[in-house]
């Protein structure tokens, strides 16, 4: 049996920093780009079974639907080389961070793995993204229709 841990994370063209220094009485102003212009949604899933762990993802252009997702499980079931038998889906309680493997690889990648920097385009973005969930061994998935 193997158990799977699915989860969106959003990367913005500024990575929010996690601390500054500043002189007392001074407020430090951090260059920041938000909106959805500067965004890039990406899907993650862990899965664990005899094989040890693998990490799938995905890139997603704009909101994540089911649609999309039922696109990307069907990419991961050809990618593990055989068709979902059983599929069960279990709703983890929400603010339950250490319950879903999945968040520790979004704490790695943006804690670590990127440059605490901005990033000058979306497509310098995506790039990191890439490049970062690869160094954790992660296989990069691409759903028809969404033009990643």
């Amino acid at each position: 049996m193997e158990v799977g841990y699915l989860d969106e994370s959003g990367f913005a063209l500024t990575l929010p920093p996690t601390y500054a220094w500043c002189r007392r009485g001074e407020a430090k102003g951090v260059p920041r780009a938000w909106g959805k212009e500067g965004r890039v949604n990406v899907v993650g899933h862990l899965v664990r079974g005899q094989e040890g762990e693998r990490l799938f993802f995905a890139l997603l252009e704009g909101p994540v639907r089911w649609e999309v997702l039922r696109g990307y499980l069907d990419r991961v079931a050809e990618s593990l080389g055989k068709p979902l038998k059983v599929f069960m889906v279990a709703y983890l309680p929400r603010y339950s961070p250490h319950l879903n493997p999945m968040e520790g690889v979004w704490r790695r990648v943006k804690g670590f793995l990127m440059p605490r920097r901005h990033y000058g385009s979306v497509e310098e973005l995506k790039e990191a993204v890439v490049q970062a969930l690869e160094a954790l061994g992660g296989v990069e998935l691409k759903i028809l229709g969404e033009g990643t």
